[in-house]
């Protein structure tokens, strides 16, 4: 652009962005994060259920360690190994993270839970992982919880599927 002071003239030019170009830009950069961050949520989201699936293999170890002790596997989480318990300080804890909360149920022969000073040995285990309400791991749609059993048995449940045993739930979340 010429600009002319006292006849002389001036080359100007101009200089930065205009407003329509920013706008543009803008747009662009709204459309591109609409897409990409559902996915950075849901990759988020399968890397906590890791968390989940570690801390129920875990437990299921030291309850495999527990049986070859004492010909039973452990009633509760807490509490030391005399009075069955797997050494917790509680008896549900969490996951690394915070995320998801374990919880373990043990069963008699007989089918009846295992609980008090019962000297019946507890021959089966089911343990739980569910996502804790406050955490975002709670608004995982696809899997929310896991379950794994004394014979190896891997479980998930879904918002769809809200029992444990759809095959392909479990083959997602597992």
């Amino acid at each position: 652009m010429k600009k002319t002071k006292n006849n002389i003239v001036f080359n100007v030019k101009k200089k930065g962005f205009s407003l329509l170009e920013l706008m543009i830009a803008v747009a662009i950069l709204g459309i591109i994060s609409s897409i990409a961050y559902p996915s950075y949520i849901k990759q988020v989201q399968k890397s906590k259920r890791t968390a989940a699936k570690v801390a129920l293999m875990k437990i299921a170890q030291l309850q495999e360690s527990f049986y070859v002790q004492n010909l039973s596997y452990a009633k509760t989480l807490n509490g030391n190994a005399g009075v069955g318990g797997l050494g917790f300080a509680n008896a549900t804890i969490l996951s690394e993270g915070g995320e998801y909360s374990i919880s373990l149920a043990s069963t008699k022969a007989d089918g009846t839970a295992c609980t008090g000073t019962s000297v019946v040995p507890c021959v089966l285990y089911v343990l739980t992982a569910t996502p804790i309400a406050t955490k975002p791991q709670a608004h995982d749609n696809e899997c929310t919880g896991f379950r794994l059993t004394n014979t190896g048995e891997k479980a998930a449940k879904s918002t769809v599927y809200t029992t444990y045993g759809t095959a392909s739930v479990r083959d997602t979340c597992w």
